[in-house]
């Protein structure tokens, strides 16, 4: 079964709004309008960059062409979210090393199966593929766009509502901004806690299986 739609940066500003006591203030509060969609917008990115939400990771795949380092970045993925590479060779997913260095640039005939890359403007890979092969990344999306009324929030809108109404409230002075702050930390606490308790480990870590590697020159 499909997530549930999230609530749109309107309909967040209306609850806000009225929460605040300006509900009924209407088409008057322009200047409340600007700050309320400031407060959401830069708060889900704020929140986005505080908390890997799982519900936001994502795989693609790649098609690797022989002789091609370069690879452009998929529109939905945030290249600074990359979690992981891998790259298929002989039926096994092999894992990429991050990191390019002026040694591996300076190899001559380094054609084999790409064990490392780097996050530049495009994706680089070493070595040269040989042949073709495909790789896989595992990410999280980037933020969709969230300036018009009509835009859904990206990241878990109840967390991104009390923390964009915390500011709200402690920007117009209201005595229980403090409450919803402490909402916000309460929730960032137990969404990790949730995530240690059910041992969502990257895959690649320590707690993996090892893959066996075919025979080829190694370039690390």
């Amino acid at each position: 079964m499909a997530l549930p739609l999230k609530p749109t940066l309107g309909e967040l500003r209306a609850e806000i709004m009225s929460r605040l006591g300006y509900g009924a203030q209407g088409a008057a509060s322009g200047a409340m309008i600007t700050t309320i969609n400031s407060y959401l917008k830069r708060g889900q990115e704020y929140l986005y960059w505080k908390y890997n939400f799982n519900e936001l990771r994502k795989i693609h795949d790649w098609t690797l062409n022989a002789g091609q380092t370069l690879y452009d970045w998929p529109d939905n993925m945030e290249p600074r979210q990359l979690i992981q590479l891998r790259v298929l060779v002989s039926s096994e997913w092999q894992p990429m090393t991050e990191g390019i260095e002026y040694q591996h640039d300076t190899v001559v005939d380094s054609r084999s199966y790409p064990c490392r890359y780097d996050r530049r403007a495009q994706l680089e890979i070493f070595p040269q593929p040989d042949i073709s092969y495909t790789l896989r990344g595992e990410h999280y999306q980037r933020l969709n766009r969230f300036t018009q009324d009509g835009d859904r929030c990206t990241i878990d809108d109840t967390l991104l509502f009390n923390y964009a109404l915390a500011k709200a409230k402690r920007h117009y002075k209201q005595d229980d901004a403090k409450d919803y702050f402490d909402e916000v930390a309460d929730m960032l606490k137990k969404l990790k806690a949730a995530v240690h308790g059910n041992k969502r480990y990257i895959i690649g870590e320590k707690d993996s299986a090892p893959v066996s590697k075919p025979s080829v020159i190694d370039y690390q």
